[in-house]
């Protein structure tokens, strides 16, 4: 009885398999696979779908929906616009860019050559989780792709400015005149289709689509969603020009991620070639290195990398011999712990820094004695050589900005934009004067004798400068180049220049994320590990993050954002709110 049941089966399978058989192989049709589509895809990563009312730079006056080539798209600011706050409030306009793919998938092409009729039926898949932090959580929109099939039309599209502020409170400029939305940035290659089949699907993981329209031999097949490379295809070609030379397929990606083209505004293939130009070895390529060794608790080879940088370098800053001291130290080397010592007291750190319990080791050690009197006597000659009056009024200049912007009586916007605009120009004038405040000119900022400071404190008076977008900014600017390319100004790793805006990485309830549209990296990962766990007090690079406040009242929504846009890590610390210590 069991083997008549099967047998019965297995036939009724056969037939019931029989009519869609028979609708793939009808006379005089022809059918088409992904292969077909895939020798015929056209114009890889190259246009992006502008369609009325989905993106800010295509802000027009027409509806109609055009398909882009907008690879030599600048960024807002590196076309020349500026932004300047009404109200005085702090206002910086901040852009980043990226692009995702999109994945079409073919399951059956059905082409008719009685009515030029084709039905085209798949997958898309797409992801819309771009990149760039969003500080303001709102609703999820729900994103389409578009599909079109039709014959193109060339034409050239126009790049607005758009409606990107409240031009109530931020005034915007062009060429030192005031502008519109409807400036034109830039012009680009596009085209777009006036007779066409359509359809239109969720941006999703393997949404179905189908699509049916007449063909010619000029007929294309686009797919296109905001902020995604469009896929194209010449179905033309594909059915009237068999034997046209086919183009080289692209390599396969394995997901449909997405990449950075503006980060902070810059290009990022503009950082690319600066970083290529600056292939030779400098100052931060020892620094890098030596972090990196210590990231992965390899002292002596980062102990090396310092070496090597004292000897390139006479002059080396405070933060980098703090560290030194310490792979020295834990690579139980301590003749070259008590050498890098030495520099401390030229830069007139005072010998209580040594009372920290790293140093223990070396206190016991029967050089001590020695070396603490010579330390003591070269920190006090190292003291006497300070410019005073340049401390003095960088002090001044401090005290002049904090009495206006403390937390206790902190003034309005329109007097905190005035201090800042009177406080920069005394600045600039005493780097004029005087020089930039180094390390060899004032010393090194330590608190509790033991913990030294990264930073000086009169850095808040050059992000106030930044802030506020003062008048004679680029003056202060140019003067700051200059002495960070002479080595006394740290500024590639000043926290000024580190917004956090472009960072995939998140820190909420204690717990490290990442977008989900981004790839793990570990290197990354491993170094804010460290920051939780750093019991030898190193000064390090951690890159940019950004930590996310939590609030006990109302927390749910911001869980959910969490859970629906980014990958949990790991746990860090369970002191949630170490940010506000």
């Amino acid at each position: 009885m069991k083997k008549i049941l099967v047998k019965l089966l297995i036939v009724l399978v056969n037939i019931a398999s029989i009519p869609v058989s028979l609708s793939q192989n009808k006379p005089g049709y022809k059918n088409y696979n992904q292969r077909d589509f895939d020798t015929n895809k056209t114009a890889d990563q190259v246009y992006n779908l502008w369609k009325t009312g989905d993106n800010w730079f295509s802000k027009s006056k027409d509806s109609i929906s055009y398909f882009v080539d907008d690879r030599n798209y600048k960024g807002i600011v590196n076309y020349g616009v500026t932004f300047r706050s009404k109200n005085f409030r702090n206002f910086n306009f901040v852009e980043y860019l990226s692009m995702c793919f999109l994945k079409v998938e073919i399951s059956t092409c059905i082409y008719n050559p009685k009515d030029n009729r084709i039905t085209i039926e798949g997958y898309v898949t797409g992801n819309n989780n771009w990149g760039s932090n969003e500080f303001i959580h709102t609703k999820k929109q729900q994103d389409y792709v578009h599909i079109y099939l039709g014959e193109k039309t060339d034409t050239i599209k126009a790049c607005y400015l758009g409606k990107i502020v409240n031009r109530d409170s931020v005034e915007v400029k062009w060429n030192n005149k005031e502008i519109d939305a409807f400036t034109v940035l830039d012009k680009f290659p596009a085209f777009y289709f006036k007779t066409y089949a359509y359809s239109k699907i969720k941006l999703a993981v393997r949404h179905p689509f189908k699509i049916i329209g007449k063909i010619t031999a000029k007929t294309w097949l686009a797919f296109g969603s905001g902020s995604n490379y469009s896929e194209i295809f010449d179905l033309g070609s594909m059915i009237y020009n068999p034997n046209k030379k086919k183009v080289k397929k692209s390599a396969e990606r394995k997901e449909t991620n997405c990449k950075p083209l503006i980060t902070n505004n810059r290009l990022v293939s503009d950082i690319e070639k600066e970083k290529a130009r600056k292939g030779e070895v400098n100052y931060y390529t020892y620094t890098k290195n030596a972090e990196n060794y210590i990231f992965a608790r390899q002292y002596a080879k980062a102990k090396e990398e310092y070496n090597t940088l004292s000897q390139n370098y006479p002059v080396v800053f405070a933060r980098d011999i703090h560290n030194a001291i310490r792979c020295a130290i834990l690579s139980r080397d301590l003749k070259t712990a008590f050498e890098w010592s030495k520099k401390l007291a030229l830069k007139g750190v005072e010998l209580p820094y040594f009372n920290a319990k790293i140093f223990t080791s070396m206190r016991k050690n029967p050089e001590w004695k020695n070396f603490s009197t010579k330390y003591d006597s070269i920190c006090k000659e190292a003291q006497g050589h300070w410019n005073l009056r340049l401390l003095k009024e960088v002090d001044d200049l401090l005290e002049e900005d904090q009495a206006d912007y403390g937390l206790e009586n902190r003034k309005n916007p329109k007097v905190l934009y005035e201090t800042t605009e009177r406080v920069t120009g005394k600045l600039i004038n005493l780097l004029k004067k005087e020089g930039y405040p180094s390390e060899e000119k004032i010393g090194c900022y330590v608190v509790n004798d033991t913990t030294l400071l990264s930073f000086p404190d009169f850095n808040v008076l050059m992000l106030h400068a930044e802030q506020q977008k003062t008048k004679n900014l680029d003056t202060l600017k140019e003067l700051l180049d200059q002495s960070s390319n002479a080595l006394e100004y740290d500024r590639q790793r000043d926290f000024n220049n580190d917004t956090g805006y472009n960072s995939c990485f998140h820190i909420y309830k204690g717990n490290l994320y990442i977008l989900k549209s981004y790839e793990r990296n570990d290197v990354e990962i491993r170094k804010l590990r460290f920051k939780f766990s750093n019991p030898n007090g190193f000064i390090m690079d951690y890159n940019n993050f950004v930590i996310e406040a939590y609030n006990p009242r109302n927390h749910r929504e911001t869980d959910d954002y969490y859970e629906k846009n980014y990958n949990l890590i790991m746990k860090l610390t369970d002191d949630w709110e170490f940010y506000e210590k």
